[in-house]
């Protein structure tokens, strides 16, 4: 169990379209350096959308009339990492304070802490989920499996047998942190790989396949938060965006994730 305890708050969103989602997330992460109060949340993506890492270079990583033709957006994380099609998946984020416990021993630790409250939770849910102790950090300009997140598995990410379940991507600024990730309900390789415009390594897994059913999102929200609360022995408190947050999602969203510049070229507005 890691150190930790407290209060933490706690998010279940609904889906949202891409550009809000990454604006959320980001709001949520200065929330966490100005109050230092942990914050876990569960959402979804509607439409789909394709999330392009913060270092990917967009044109060798979408096929823009795929995407155009299916309704899919496109969108550029704050985080690093390969890209994710968020269709038939739950997303996850985490953000927390970094010169206080249970988050204050470095980018590894944290990592390898929230897999364990991810592990626990999928366990409980009835897969045999593992965070593999050792793996590669992809290159975002140079993948050498590829453009897509699930073909390569770093360090302290969710492997079933070998094969990546879970995503994870992070991103510190100052006294806090923001790791986010996808945790595959149902995978269509193809779909992915038509997407990217790019052919992609089939090593990972999905949820469905694990447990030969669809996917019950409101057990699965309530066997990962169990596996949070667990770890980090912490309370869940249910919470909303609180106005001054919702305000600074909205400006994000218009002027950073929905911004062309931002977008394909990574170059954040002033």
């Amino acid at each position: 169990m890691s150190r930790g305890g407290g209060v933490w708050r706690l998010l279940l969103d609904g889906p949202a379209d891409a550009a809000w989602n990454m604006a959320v997330d980001e709001a949520l992460l200065d929330t966490a350096i100005e109050t230092g109060r942990p914050t876990v949340r569960l959402y979804g993506f509607r439409p789909a959308a394709l999330s392009l890492g913060r270092s990917q270079i967009a044109a060798s990583a979408h096929d823009p009339r795929f995407l155009r033709e299916q309704g899919i957006d496109l969108v550029r994380r704050p985080t690093g990492g390969l890209a994710v099609l968020h269709e038939h998946e739950r997303t996850y984020a985490v953000v927390g304070p970094l010169d206080r416990e249970p988050f204050r021993e470095g980018v590894i630790a944290t990592y390898r802490s929230i897999a364990r409250a991810l592990e626990s939770g999928l366990r409980t849910f009835g897969v045999a989920a593992v965070a593999r102790d050792r793996g590669s950090a992809p290159d975002p300009r140079r993948p050498a499996g590829g453009a897509a997140c699930f073909a390569t598995t770093m360090t302290h990410e969710i492997v079933v047998a070998g094969r990546k379940l879970v995503g994870s991507a992070q991103l510190r600024r100052r006294r806090a942190f923001l790791q986010h990730g996808s945790i595959l309900l149902r995978s269509d390789p193809e779909r992915l790989a038509r997407a990217l415009g790019a052919p992609v390594q089939s090593r990972f897994t999905d949820l469905e396949q694990e447990l030969g059913r669809a996917t019950d999102e409101s057990a699965l929200d309530a066997a990962l938060l169990s596996g949070f609360a667990r770890t980090f022995a912490a309370t869940l408190e249910p919470a909303a965006l609180d106005g001054a947050e919702r305000l600074r999602a909205a400006r994000l969203r218009a002027e950073k994730y929905l911004s062309a510049a931002w977008t394909l070229e990574g170059r954040a507005p002033r």
